[in-house]
């Protein structure tokens, strides 16, 4: 892992030159560099890949106030243009990471050879607005423990903890470490985004991943999220919200598809 100063702020990522296309990881809101750590595991070894760690979350620096979508997009931008990493890249991201990613594809379609988004959010239904903006201020004033049972306990369900109590310890110990005031400034950018009009103008190949256990977005979010996109398809699989610690063969298996449709 490494830092650089981008756009004024000091962003974490990790590396590992190979082959290309690169794929860049987007990890989750709450979540770090470290989330995608199963998947790579699972992916040919001389498989470039680049995983930026967003502002405000993880050891990036931390945020005073709402970033957009865009800014996020940006960033890893710049960590591309840092790296000398040129030529387009495939793009996955899970959760708010995959919002991210259409974000990023739809800003930069020369930079973006394909996107993979893994239960992506993309909005916020009218209906719901008002309680993720209450959900922001109850993090800002009581901090990180006062949410478990709102948020972690819901994102990763309790059959993963069982099938896997060592990662979730890592887990829950890196999501406790996170700043609450950048955390809730997550929510009120989440609060603010409406990517759904925008997805019919992705232009690149689209692999949607979809967890059946996913009570924030799933599959049936997903599959209508699909619908605007010409020719995506939609890969359900056996996970929870966080798909790439759930699920991270089937995860692997998707950007590897993906990977040699467009070599």
């Amino acid at each position: 892992m490494q830092w650089f100063e981008g756009r004024g702020i000091s962003l974490r990522y990790e590396v590992r030159y190979g082959r290309g296309p690169y794929l860049v990881l987007i990890h989750e809101m709450g979540g770090s560099i470290e989330s995608w750590d199963q998947v790579i595991a699972h992916l040919p070894p001389n498989q470039g890949v680049i995983v930026p760690e967003m502002r405000g979350m993880g050891l990036s620096e931390k945020i005073k106030e709402p970033p957009r979508f865009s800014d996020i997009a940006e960033d890893v931008l710049a960590l591309l243009d840092y790296l000398g990493v040129h030529e387009p890249v495939v793009v996955s991201g899970c959760a708010v990471g995959g919002g991210v990613a259409v974000q990023f594809a739809l800003n930069y379609p020369e930079r973006t050879a394909a996107l993979a988004p893994l239960g992506p959010a993309l909005d916020v239904s009218d209906t719901a607005q008002s309680g993720v903006l209450a959900l922001a201020d109850c993090m800002e004033a009581e901090g990180m423990r006062s949410m478990e049972s709102l948020l972690l306990d819901r994102t990763y369900p309790q059959f993963y903890r069982d099938r896997n109590p060592g990662h979730f310890s890592l887990v829950r110990g890196r999501w406790y470490g996170n700043d609450p005031v950048s955390f809730s400034h997550f929510f009120r950018m989440l609060a603010a985004t409406n990517l759904i009009p925008e997805l019919g103008l992705l232009s690149c190949p689209v692999f949607f991943g979809a967890g059946i256990h996913d009570s924030f977005r799933p599959p049936e979010y997903v599959m209508n999220a699909a619908k605007h996109v010409s020719d995506a398809k939609v890969f359900e699989i056996e996970a929870g919200h966080h798909a790439a610690d759930h699920a991270p063969c089937a995860v692997a298996k998707i950007l590897t598809e993906l990977l040699e449709k467009i070599y």
